[in-house]
């Protein structure tokens, strides 16, 4: 009996010391929560298991990327600005984390893109196409690549012609 009971008590002792949490397995459960949640259409639910799972792993820019596209989806609900500007910080920090990640660089860009702010989509779109030539978007990045430099240099994306260097500013009565 002595046996038996020095033998769970050492399990014991071995199972609570052994059994510190791993943030990576944690984030890993929460993004796959996060996953369930958003398939529903649960994109509130979603946004708060990515944001559990960045908060764990704050260098995750895959857990960025999918809280932008969280928020993306919600956006597309709900028309909210500061919805559409939370998807563009996630995206952002994604991309900040790691500037070769290419599902937040499009995503980036596709956000841009849909803004009607071509011009910042398209260094993205270029940068994409750069790491992976063969993508299978590719005929369509370039068709938004071209839209987004043509946007950055037609008169209407220059600012107005001011007085020449050195002139005289109008007076103002």
């Amino acid at each position: 009996m002595k046996n038996l009971l020095m033998l769970v008590a050492v399990m014991a002792i071995f199972f609570a010391c052994g059994q510190t949490p791993d943030p990576g397995k944690q984030a890993q459960a929460l993004l796959d929560k996060g996953g369930k949640h958003f398939e529903k259409q649960e994109y509130d639910m979603a946004i708060a298991s990515y944001q559990k799972a960045i908060d764990l792993e704050p260098k995750s820019a895959a857990a960025c990327n999918l809280l932008g596209m969280a928020y993306r989806f919600k956006y597309i609900q709900t028309r909210d600005q500061h919805v559409r500007d939370k998807e563009i910080a996630a995206f952002q920090k994604a991309h900040e984390i790691d500037p070769n990640y290419l599902p937040a660089m499009i995503n980036l860009g596709a956000t841009y893109y849909q803004m009607g702010e071509k011009a910042k989509a398209a260094p993205l779109f270029k940068r994409a196409l750069e790491l992976n030539p063969s993508n299978r978007e590719k005929f369509e990045l370039l068709r938004m690549i071209r839209e987004g430099e043509s946007q950055a240099t037609s008169p209407a994306a220059s600012p107005a012609p001011g007085p020449p260097a050195g002139a005289a500013a109008p007076e103002i009565k």
